[in-house]
């Protein structure tokens, strides 16, 4: 026989696919005529934004710009200079499950890379670097929460979770006039820029998404082209985005991925055409997570006081998230360099980071990873480059009952301070903020389905109205019923308890009828 189950349908998020995707970038390039002959390289590095990212069944397509930076000093001043140029790439995936609607999101680390001077205009360049894709999924999911059914005994719990209530992307376009002011000298030519997002804040209302945060931006630039002098410029872009979201709640929780795929500085002049002003064009791919707190009854097993019964399980894993835990960590370090002098310290940046969760007995910790990049001068006042990996930890000193992922981590670096102690040492502090979604998990086996046999009634022994049945300390009521196919109150109620797990050794009264 089988019997009518009654199903809780909802959704949860699905992460399809991971994996990482290595893109080769191979090229031998010219120097364009505006950029002068290279004397020595510095640093050669590449950065890359994914324009598009479209989803179609099983198939991911990924077409984006590769961007190659060669800072450099030129061979008669021995001056900084840089040459940028954008290469494109695509790539098709098979990511090997499909969702009625998902989106792609992507972390980009570079590799490696080769870089060669051939002749003072030509260079070789053989390298790579790497996309860590996540496709995130809606999930419908279905859980048994009753059984129609008089003569079949179930046992339930209550669970709570996170029903995925919408799953969207959307771009945010900036452009943003950046006044140097009068403090600062006007720009002659760009040498690099470095970005990062932080502070970022996501609230819902009459079904719109508000999404603050900020944007900050260090831009190295010329000053003088004839004698190469460098100058600085930090500014603080502000991100204000309102957007349409039917069915968004006012008590969602909200996780955001945020991208740069795109942006652009160009030097811009003032109504007296002087150019102490820099246009900021930037492209944003914010990816938003909206999740409503939802429970549920779940039957953990069941038979049939009447028949012989076949139950099905299937293990499910619920999650429900709880918010974000944003930690501020001032890690300093100290930089040593023999091989050449420090005179003046023209940037210090990061090209790329690693932060992950490590849970040790109750204790647990932020661990992390930073390639520190520097470009000084030494005394001669000749240019030079290095870099240094930098490990940072933050113990989390409050209790974290909640999960979290290296998934769901994400970290900016947001200010870098240093000062020169000594001629090959200086002393770097960083600010880093690292927000981390957390969640909780409960795992079950449920019921999936139940059947029985009507040709196989329980055999009961129906002389005697009880059974004395000799139990150990720890067994439960429930397995006692089930086997006798009785029930638990019948068991209490003969017995006297109230209680589902034994706590000794005793002898149980077995109602049989």
């Amino acid at each position: 026989m089988n019997y009518d189950l009654n199903k809780y349908k909802f959704s949860m998020l699905d992460n399809i696919f991971q994996g990482v995707q290595e893109i080769p970038v191979d090229c031998d390039l010219t120097l364009p005529d505006y950029c002068p002959d290279i004397g020595k390289i510095l640093k050669c590095q590449i950065s890359a934004g994914v324009n598009s990212r479209n989803i179609s069944g099983d198939q991911l397509n990924i077409e984006g710009n590769s961007v190659l930076e060669l800072l450099y000093s030129d061979l008669e001043k021995n001056t900084i200079r840089c040459f940028k140029t954008e290469i494109p790439f695509s790539q098709n995936l098979n990511i090997k499950n499909s969702s009625q609607f998902s989106v792609a999101t992507f972390d980009i680390k570079r590799e490696y890379i080769n870089c060669r001077a051939i002749s003072p205009r030509r260079i070789d360049i053989h390298g790579a670097f790497s996309l860590k894709i996540n496709v995130f999924g809606t999930k419908n999911c279905e859980v048994t929460n009753d059984i129609s059914s008089d003569d079949i005994k179930q046992k339930k719990s209550d669970v709570s979770f996170s029903q995925l209530n919408s799953l969207l992307q959307h771009q945010i376009n900036i452009n943003e006039i950046l006044d140097l002011g009068t403090d600062k000298n006007a720009p002659e030519f760009i040498i690099k820029s470095d970005l990062n997002i932080s502070d970022i804040n996501c609230t819902a209302s009459d079904e719109r998404i508000n999404i603050k945060g900020k944007v900050n931006i260090k831009i190295l630039y010329i000053s003088d082209i004839e004698t190469g002098k460098i100058d600085s410029v930090e500014n603080d872009i502000p991100i204000n985005e309102t957007i349409d979201a039917p069915g968004i709640m006012d008590d969602n929780i909200f996780m955001i991925i945020p991208e740069i795929i795109y942006h652009e500085e160009k030097i811009s002049a003032d109504s007296e055409n002087i150019g102490n002003l820099i246009n900021e064009e930037l492209k944003i791919m914010m990816t938003i997570f909206a999740f409503q707190d939802d429970e549920t009854k779940i039957i953990d097993d069941a038979y049939s006081t009447e028949y012989e019964t076949e139950v099905s399980y299937e293990n499910f894993k619920f999650k429900k998230f709880s918010g974000a835990l944003n930690e501020n960590i001032i890690h300093k370090e100290i930089i040593k360099n023999s091989d050449n002098k420090f005179f003046k310290i023209l940037d210090i940046w990061s090209n790329s980071y690693s932060i992950g969760m490590s849970q040790k007995d109750l204790n647990s910790s932020f661990e992390g990873k930073i390639n520190l990049c520097i470009l000084a001068l030494n005394p001669d006042f000749v240019p030079f480059y290095i870099e240094r990996e930098i490990k940072f930890s933050k113990e989390l000193y409050e209790n974290i009952d909640s999960k979290i992922s290296d998934s769901y981590i994400f970290m900016s670096i947001t200010n870098i301070d240093y000062k020169i102690i000594n001629n090959d040492e200086i002393e770097v502090k960083l600010n880093i903020q690292i927000i981390a979604n957390m969640y909780n998990e409960s795992e079950h086996n449920l019921v999936e389905n139940v059947t029985s046999n009507e040709s196989s009634p329980k055999i009961k022994d129906l002389k005697t109205a009880l059974t004395i049945y000799y139990a150990n300390a720890g067994e439960k009521i429930w397995d006692i019923a089930k086997h006798y196919g009785t029930t638990i109150e019948k068991i209490q109620e003969e017995n006297d308890i109230d209680f589902e797990i034994l706590d000794s050794d005793r002898a149980i009264l077995i109602p049989i009828y």
